[in-house]
């Protein structure tokens, strides 16, 4: 369970303050335009950073006091900028720095495990600067996953993807929605919505349905 209550991240008037309730299983999109608080919203799930006004609960723990606690239970992919992939190491290496991170112990077997979860075309041995967008997508989504948390957070995870390779990510998308998991991402496109359960409105401060039925609707239309 996730639930958001009149956060703001700026004292801007002509930003809303944002209201939601979200619980897992299931695919949530948090959509916006640039820099109108979505990475912001996936930042202060895991306690790294402190919203200006309102409150935060994630999984019944405020993330800003109890920060070890919640990086055991939220995996939280790459974001631009902010928490990027060492591109000059292996994947490998890549996971054994982000176990450190969050106290978790990462064999090559697990490793292995969560790559072919991910439907990986690549080993642990790459480097990650050669790998492309597809993939690095899918290395930042194995680094979330391990110790198997039960909440994933994505930042962008559609940008520079083709239509083919969107569908392979929300495969996996579903994927985790059936074993349980609350799959959160970001996104400045409606068309990157129809996979979502719950659409998060920035602009609106909460849950569109509007949105969520427009994109179904198109989602249905296309398959």
């Amino acid at each position: 369970m996730i639930q958001f209550k009149d956060v703001k991240f700026s004292k801007d008037p002509r930003f809303k303050p944002i209201t939601f309730f979200v619980e897992q299983p299931g695919i949530v999109g948090i959509y916006g335009p640039a820099k109108t608080g979505k990475t912001a919203c996936l930042l202060a799930m895991i306690g790294g950073i402190r919203p200006v006004e309102g409150a935060i609960t994630v999984l019944g723990l405020n993330p800003v006091k109890k920060q070890r606690e919640i990086r055991q239970k939220v995996g939280l992919s790459f974001v631009e900028g902010i928490y990027e992939p060492y591109f000059s190491l292996s994947v490998f290496d890549n996971f054994k720095f982000q176990g450190a991170l969050i106290g978790k112990k990462v064999t090559p077997v697990e490793v292995d495990r969560l790559l072919e979860k991910i439907e990986a075309n690549f080993t642990k041995e790459n480097i990650i600067a050669d790998l492309n967008p597809l993939q690095r997508i899918k290395v930042g989504l194995a680094l979330a996953l391990i110790g198997e948390p039960p909440v994933v957070l994505i930042d962008e995870p559609f940008r520079n993807l083709t239509c083919i390779e969107r569908k392979l990510i929300e495969k996996i998308f579903l994927n985790l929605k059936q074993e349980g998991k609350l799959v959160i991402y970001t996104t400045l496109k409606e068309e990157e919505l129809g996979i979502a359960d719950i659409v998060i409105d920035i602009a609106r401060g909460g849950v569109s349905y509007e949105l969520l039925k427009d994109c179904a609707g198109r989602a249905k239309t296309a398959s």
